[in-house]
């Protein structure tokens, strides 16, 4: 009876048919979106304190409570600032395409992190030297010449707007204030893009 009567609100048996598919299609389409916006995987695998002891890394254990607390976006998740991919349980395949800290030697070529800078936890009561990379013995990395952020353009050097576009500039972020800062003196760097070493003709690279 309550069929009937919606076929006769919908038109036709065929008209209420394909509402429904349509309708079908809609969630189906919707959580796959959000499944693959997911990061379950980055904080199973993060908040495991034996896998990571186990992978050599127990400096980068982080529970979702940590992250909600030191972020301060509830809502955010892991890949919403440092892409990859949250849902692979492999690590080569989860940091594929993850934005990461960048290493340059003296003459300002980008070098690998592994055997130089371990972490970046500041701790004690100089906390920013107590960040400097060190060796082993505790002794400064002089091979390290900068450390640079992960929203770096890694041939310029300087402030990367594709970067921010896909991270704080996403519609549910921060689209309005990427913007602007894009089209501000500091946010275009026209001058020092074209820089490629600290002495260059324009000038020295900040």
């Amino acid at each position: 009876m309550a069929i009937g009567k919606l076929w006769k609100f919908f038109g036709s048996r065929t008209g209420m048919t394909v509402l429904v598919i349509q309708l079908v299609i809609l969630l189906l389409f919707i959580s796959l979106y959000s499944n693959y916006q997911s990061s379950d995987r980055c904080v199973s695998c993060h908040a495991d304190e034996g896998r990571m002891a186990k992978l050599g890394y127990p400096e980068f254990v982080m529970t979702r409570e940590q992250v909600r607390k030191e972020s301060r976006h509830p809502n955010t998740e892991c890949r919403d600032c440092h892409l990859g991919n949250g849902l692979s349980d492999d690590p080569a395949k989860a940091h594929n395409g993850m934005l990461k800290l960048i290493v340059l030697d003296n003459d300002l070529n980008i070098m690998p992190r592994k055997g130089h800078v371990k972490r970046l936890l500041p701790s004690g009561d100089d906390r920013q030297r107590n960040m400097l990379p060190r060796m082993a013995d505790g002794e400064l990395d002089y091979d390290v010449g900068t450390l640079l952020w992960h929203d770096r353009n890694e041939l310029t050097l300087g402030y990367d707007p594709a970067i921010a576009q896909k991270t704080c500039g996403k519609s549910a972020c921060h689209p309005e204030e990427v913007k602007q800062f894009s089209t501000s003196m500091m946010g275009s760097n026209f001058r020092q893009r074209s820089m490629r070493v600290w002495n260059d003709i324009h000038g020295p690279n900040n």
